[in-house]
């Protein structure tokens, strides 16, 4: 099937909602385990949100703790539905393997990619205004949790705490190294598909 400039429109319509979705998923499933504080704005508007969305896997798998798994498995059934989608619109029939796999991988950079943001902004914000700042106190609060293993293994020196760089190392080799070859087993599945 020859991609038509509606078709084209089409498929950056589709990828751009079903992007910002997953992405306040994803958001979602970061602020509950990193406990931020559930009196900020942005935590209300997310939960506001997301609810609708997670309620019919919270009836099968309620939250326990820290981890909102609904908001994981909500955003891999969305994703699920956008390779379909984009299957149907290019003319191609994905198989279910590849729809898990594409699912998986594109969930986990999106997280992934999120820690990096969130660890990259916390740094600059630390420069820019140091000490406590209400305003901006959500994103110590999402990045000091994945931080502090990273803290633990390198701890400051002479002053200055390089687990930023650490765990930035670390979240970008996963994603080369794990999702990237889950990833690359999926293009696999499309070839010999």
């Amino acid at each position: 099937m020859e991609a038509t400039p509606l078709t084209q429109g089409g498929l950056f319509l589709i990828q751009f909602i079903a992007g910002l979705v997953i992405f306040t998923l994803m958001l979602r499933f970061l602020m509950r385990a990193t406990h931020v504080d559930w009196r900020h704005p942005v935590v209300h508007f997310v939960a506001k949100v997301t609810n609708p969305l997670c309620a019919p896997v919270n009836k099968v798998l309620t939250i326990r703790g820290r981890w909102d798994w609904s908001a994981i498995i909500t955003a891999m059934l969305l994703q699920a539905l956008v390779v379909i989608a984009l299957g149907w619109l290019t003319g191609r029939n994905f198989g279910v393997g590849l729809i898990a796999i594409s699912s998986i991988t594109e969930v986990a950079n999106q997280l992934l990619d999120m820690a990096f943001w969130l660890i990259i902004i916390n740094v600059i914000i630390s420069w820019i205004s140091p000490g406590y700042n209400p305003n901006t106190a959500i994103f110590v609060q999402m990045t000091q949790p994945i931080l502090a293993p990273f803290q633990k293994l390198v701890p400051p020196i002479g002053g200055f705490d390089l687990s930023p760089i650490i765990a930035i190392l670390a979240i970008k080799l996963t994603q080369i190294v794990v999702v990237g070859g889950i990833a690359q087993y999926g293009q696999m599945l499309v070839t010999l598909g």
